[in-house]
Parts: C-alpha cells; structure tokens; sequence
C-alpha cells in the first residue's frame, strides 16, 4: 500500500534491545503483525514499506480512543483524500518503544486489519525478515550480527521518502530499465507504473493472462490488466514469467513518473531479506517461496 503523510517532523524515542524479535503471520502475501498502542495491546498491524506513515484503519479506531488533532491528505494508489490524524501516540512491539508516533486515521472498508506499520517505524532500524521462519529482527544500524555473505546486496534509492531498487524487463529482446518500489504492503507481485506503461506499451507487447480489480486506500476502485513480463533481473538473478499489473491510473502513486512500478509482497515473499533503510542497502537470498504458484 502506499501513503504519504504531511505533518511537521517528529522525533522517535524508544528502548531498543540488541536484537528484537518479533513474529508475524503471512496472509494472502502479506506480513501481520501485533503491536500496542497507547494502552491496547494486541493491535493487528500490516507491515508495509510502501508507507511512509502509519495507519489506523477507522474500523478499529473506537477501540484505541485515539485523540484526532488534526488532517492530512492520503495519497493512495489511484487518487488522494483527506483523512483525520492523531499526533501523539506510542507503539510497542517486541520490546522496541515507539513515542510521539503520527497516525493517520483511513477507513480500509475491512477488520482484517487493525493498522498499517509504515517506514516510519523502521527507519532507525537493520530488519532482518525471515519468510521462513515467520519473524523478524530489528537490530540497532552497526550492532547486528548477521552473516550476509549469501545474500545480494543492492543499492536502495529513496524517491520521495519511498524505498526503491533498480532493475530491468526484458520484453522481446529489449531491456527496459527503472526504479521500482518497494510494497511489502501490496499482496501482487508487480505493478507497472501508467507513465511508464504509456511509455513502453507493454500492453501491446506481452501476453495478457487476466483482468483484476484492486481497491486503494483513498477508497477507488480500478481495474488493471495483468500480463507476463518475460525476464525481469534483479541484480546478478533472473526471474522469468513474472504477472505484471498494467496500471491506467490518471492519479495516485500508480500514476508517479518518478519510477516504473512497484514490487508487491507476492514477489518480495520469495527472498528472506534484511532492510537496512539507514544505510540505504536491502540484502535478499532466495527461500523456500521461491517457486510457489503466484
């Protein structure tokens, strides 16, 4: 999922143990989450890199007294709204105290969820995800212990606050290179950015395997065409036959030119990995999702 908050800057205190451990469920390719805010405990949360800000879904908000302070604007996927926000809470997780959190207050239209985690909460941290085993670890930048001579190691490059890599499709012969974000958030595998489709039609140049209706945080509803991109490389690795959402969006994050597309958790999920948002690295190695169905 994507957002973006404008609030003025706010500073994060907490304790943070050498290594905190905390587990998570994978749900229809996405990671979950239990927090406490403020003074509730057991707070379904979804993990998303695609947020730059963290969000209470309206459904469970009754039940977290939130204090609303104030607004701001919610840029989903395909279009924008205003949201109500409450500014000064703190999230608990795993032993890692969070004060003077930012929320944003979206009506998501379900109860699969309590809240988003954006990157905001992991900014200061090195998170180790293991697909594996269902946890992950946050560790304080310098201090971890992880041997990360089996991964691979790429360059993240941060358009507007959102976490990106580069990468490359290959369609018929031809590369075509681009940033793609991030979305641990999003349960697809690949979205490919309007500009960035209008540019290359890819439409025209792959096989086209189904239609699929998506709904964004601002509360539209679209449909997207979804394709094969041939060879998408990553890095030294190839991947191949990889489903692409073809997006048509006029506004929203789908609609950015500042990068090509976006990687949902359908394809991240693939790789254990370990995000050093700090630093400006994610480390990632094949596991046993690898060639699980799409």
């Amino acid at each position: 999922m994507k957002y973006f908050l404008i609030l003025a800057s706010t500073w994060f205190t907490g304790v943070l143990f050498s290594q905190s451990i905390v587990p998570f469920t994978l749900e229809n390719n996405c990671i979950y989450i239990y927090c406490k805010v403020n003074n509730t405990d057991s707070v379904r949360f979804l993990f998303d890199t695609g947020a730059n800000s963290s969000v209470i879904n309206t459904e469970s908000g009754k039940k977290l007294s939130l204090q609303i302070d104030g607004k701001s604007v919610n840029e989903g996927s395909n279009g924008s709204n205003e949201v109500p926000t409450s500014a000064n809470n703190r999230i608990s997780f795993g032993g890692i105290v969070k004060n003077q959190v930012p929320l944003m207050l979206i009506p998501f239209g379900t109860t699969d969820f309590d809240g988003v985690f954006g990157t905001n909460l992991m900014n200061k941290h090195l998170i180790e995800i293991d697909y594996n085993r269902r946890v992950m670890k946050f560790y304080e930048p310098g201090t971890s212990k992880i041997d990360l001579s089996s991964y691979d190691k790429l360059k993240i490059h941060f358009v507007d606050s959102y976490p990106a890599i580069s990468c490359s499709i290959v369609v018929k012969g031809k590369t075509y290179k681009g940033l793609f974000g991030l979305d641990s958030g999003a349960n697809d595998a690949l979205t490919i950015a309007s500009p960035y489709e209008k540019k290359n039609k890819f439409k025209e140049k792959t096989e086209q395997i189904a239609t699929a209706s998506f709904q964004g945080s601002d509360g539209s509803q679209y449909e997207m065409a979804i394709v094969l991109a041939p060879e998408l490389n990553i890095g030294e690795k190839s991947f191949y036959a990889i489903p692409m959402n073809l997006s048509s969006a006029s506004e929203g994050i789908d609609a950015t030119e500042k990068m090509a597309g976006f990687f949902g958790n359908n394809f991240l999920k693939r790789f254990d990995i370990v995000l050093d948002l700090p630093n400006g690295y994610i480390y990632f190695k094949p596991n046993e999702l690898l060639y699980s169905p799409f």
